[in-house]
């Protein structure tokens, strides 16, 4: 079983993540294609992202008494579980297919919870998500990922990142920790001041 930061990962997302670590990413992806979840053709991805078949998949551990049946929304991820746990799920879902490739899935799964409105390729939006901050943040390295492209807006990857990072609440947990590890590394780095400016 894959361990990161100490905590173990679900049988069924350590096959994905030792995927990643074998075949990591360019931080440069091709064009996104700008289509609804059910449209793309995911046998470009590969076959390890397909052994997901749920939010159950993602936890190792589920807490009966918040398990709640789902209210009949159309979930990406269907299973008996919160709210809470339903969103982050899907967050983290689509965190996964952007680690091996599926960055319009990866967008179609964040965009709900980010993006205040309806949209084609996410669908209804969904209003006071507990995943706000991590669909910001997500949506973000999803448009990192898609570079120097042209799409959604006019806008290459790199300007719509950085529409989602501003639009990441100011207090999510994510900012403390990166720059905290920025600074350490920097701190234990040979570079000089000048050579960062």
């Amino acid at each position: 079983m894959v361990e990161m930061n100490t905590k173990p990962l679900s049988s069924s997302v350590a096959p994905v993540v030792e995927y990643f670590m074998a075949h990591p990413q360019s931080h440069q992806g091709p064009p996104m294609l700008y289509q609804s979840f059910s449209e793309l053709d995911r046998s470009r991805l590969p076959d390890v992202i397909e052994s997901i078949s749920g939010a159950e998949d993602m936890f190792i551990e589920s807490n009966e008494e918040e398990a709640l049946p789902s209210a009949g929304r159309n979930t990406r991820v269907n299973t008996h579980i919160s709210k809470n746990q339903e969103h982050h799920a899907d967050v983290m879902l689509g965190l996964l297919y952007l680690m091996v490739g599926g960055v319009d899935e990866a967008h179609d799964l964040v965009l709900p919870y980010s993006l205040p409105e309806d949209s084609e390729w996410g669908g209804p939006a969904v209003y006071d998500s507990p995943a706000l901050g991590s669909a910001c943040y997500s949506h973000a390295l999803v448009h990192r990922t898609e570079g120097t492209h042209l799409g959604e807006l006019g806008l290459c990857g790199w300007d719509n990142a950085r529409t989602w990072f501003e639009e990441t609440p100011q207090d999510y947990a994510l900012f403390d920790e990166a720059s905290n590890e920025c600074e350490n590394l920097y701190v234990h780095s040979s570079f000089t001041p000048d050579e960062v400016n």
